[in-house]
């Protein structure tokens, strides 16, 4: 298997895992709760009630839907214009992926959440560098 089909089925593996992440976010917030808590990014302890947590649901729902929409729209993208050598289609996943990482990771610091920043370099490795190593026209 060549070096590039190896990577477009890397990162449909990795989309696929994202995509899943996303609707647990989505369908069982409580659960990503708890995640974010074991990653230590969780609610603070000050914070920490039965109605913070039911109403967390809705922003674990809101951002699920755009990770699911955001990792839809690149699988879509690996599997079609990616895989056929358009140029276009690894320019816009790098771009993506780059403006999603320096805006989270950034915002994360900032804020105060140096695990959550930390929790991003391995989606972003393992979705950046098969989009470095594959060149933009077939091969």
């Amino acid at each position: 298997m060549r070096k590039r089909e190896f990577a477009i089925i890397f990162l449909q593996i990795v989309l696929f895992a994202v995509l899943a992440y996303s609707l647990v976010l989505v369908f069982a917030g409580s659960v990503a709760s708890s995640l974010f808590s074991f990653f230590g990014f969780g609610l603070n302890e000050s914070i920490n009630t039965g109605e913070v947590r039911d109403y967390l649901l809705l922003p674990f729902m809101v951002l699920g839907a755009v990770m699911a929409g955001w990792a839809f729209m690149m699988l879509l993208i690996v599997r079609g214009p990616l895989r056929d050598g358009l140029p276009w289609a690894r320019k816009f996943l790098i771009q993506s992926l780059s403006l999603w990482f320096v805006l989270d990771t950034f915002m994360s610091l900032i804020l105060g959440y140096p695990t959550h920043a930390l929790f991003n370099i391995p989606f972003a490795v393992a979705l950046g560098i098969p989009l470095v190593l594959i060149k933009s026209q077939k091969s």
